[in-house]
């Protein structure tokens, strides 16, 4: 395995834990905009950008 595609899995992997904190932080503040606005468009996007950089992963270890 190339290093550089050990950092590059490396670099999504803690993208991908860094996003699931961003998750657990904003959950509270999702409840309130669900209560003012009705739309959760936050946890929508954050959960895009997860499943976007967990496909990002599975390729690249499909790929090594």
């Amino acid at each position: 395995m190339k290093i550089k595609n050990r950092f590059k899995i490396i670099y999504l992997n803690l993208f991908a834990i860094v996003l699931c904190f961003a998750i657990i932080i904003t959950a509270p503040l999702q409840f309130f905009d669900f209560i003012i606005k009705g739309k959760n468009r936050i946890l929508k996007y954050l959960e895009d950008k997860i499943f976007k950089s967990l496909f990002r992963i599975n390729d690249l270890k499909k790929n090594i």
